[in-house]
């Protein structure tokens, strides 16, 4: 072994015009490609979170309705064993309960409905179809 580094030659480190051309071609092609992953994830993310935002509306109504249930229930059964009547005000409590649920997922869709209207005024209208009526 030297210790002159005699695999050192005058030209090492250095790369001429044409294959200096071609790295930064396939560097701008790489570039490129990568801007289209990054824009492609930007749009998956956001259909993500509104899907996410979907699932927890539905969440949100499926609870109020089962709470409804459950906490007219709980009232008709606790009634029922104060005054001796056990089944006729818990069935009578659930009832107006599941009517209690019921109420508040109306009153959530209508919420709802209220806040997309302004986005599906602002979407293009579809044209019609003439030849239907033939």
């Amino acid at each position: 072994m030297s210790d002159q580094g005699d695999d050192l030659g005058p030209g090492r480190g250095q790369i001429s015009p044409e294959e200096r051309a071609a790295l930064k071609r396939r560097s701008e092609g790489i570039g490129k490609r990568l801007d289209e992953v990054k824009s492609r994830q930007v749009a998956g993310r956001s259909h993500d979170n509104a899907r996410g935002a979907a699932y927890g509306q539905a969440f949100k109504i499926a609870a109020e309705l089962i709470a409804g249930l459950v906490f007219g229930g709980a009232v008709g059964w606790f009634l029922d064993k104060q005054f001796g009547t056990l089944p006729f005000l818990l069935v009578l409590f659930v009832m107006i309960g599941f009517a209690a649920g019921l109420l508040n997922v109306i009153r959530g869709a209508r919420q709802a409905q209220a806040a997309a209207e302004p986005l599906q005024r602002a979407s293009p209208s579809v044209a019609d179809d003439e030849d239907d009526e033939k």
